[in-house]
C-alpha cells in the first residue's frame, strides 16, 4: 500500500487500504499471492551463548551511549508499521511505531 501511495498508484485513504487489504486477502485464499512473513506473531528467544567467553566476546558489541542524554530535545523516527521497527532501531536511532492504518497525515482529517 505505502509504496503504491508513494509512487501515485493509489491514494492513501482508509477505503482504498481496507480495498487492497480485501483482494490481497483474497488472491492469499485462492493460492495468487504469495506467504507473507507475519513479524506481529513471531518466537522471541531470548539471546544465548555456547560459552561465557563467546558471552564476553560478543558484549562490546551492545554497548551504546544515549546519544540524547542532556539535550533538551531528542529526535525520534516514526514509522507507521512495526516490520519497520527493525530497520529503524537497527541503525541505533529512537523510533517509535505509530501503527494502523488510520493513521493519516493531519491535514487529511481536517485538523
Amino acid at each position: 500500500m505505502y509504496r503504491l501511495t508513494a509512487e501515485g498508484v493509489l491514494p492513501h485513504t482508509p477505503p482504498m487500504y481496507r480495498r487492497l487489504s480485501a483482494r490481497l486477502a483474497q488472491a492469499r485464499r485462492e493460492g495468487r499471492f504469495p506467504d507473507l512473513i507475519d513479524t506481529v506473531r513471531e518466537v522471541h528467544v531470548p539471546p544465548a551463548w555456547p560459552s561465557a567467553d563467546a558471552f564476553v566476546t560478543e558484549m562490546p558489541g551492545w554497548f551504546r551511549l544515549d546519544r540524547t542524554a542532556g539535550q533538551e530535545h531528542a529526535l525520534y523516527v516514526a514509522a507507521e508499521k512495526d516490520t519497520l521497527r527493525q530497520q529503524l532501531t537497527g541503525a541505533g536511532s529512537r523510533s517509535v511505531v505509530l501503527g494502523g492504518a488510520g493513521l493519516l497525515h493531519p491535514a487529511s482529517q481536517g485538523l
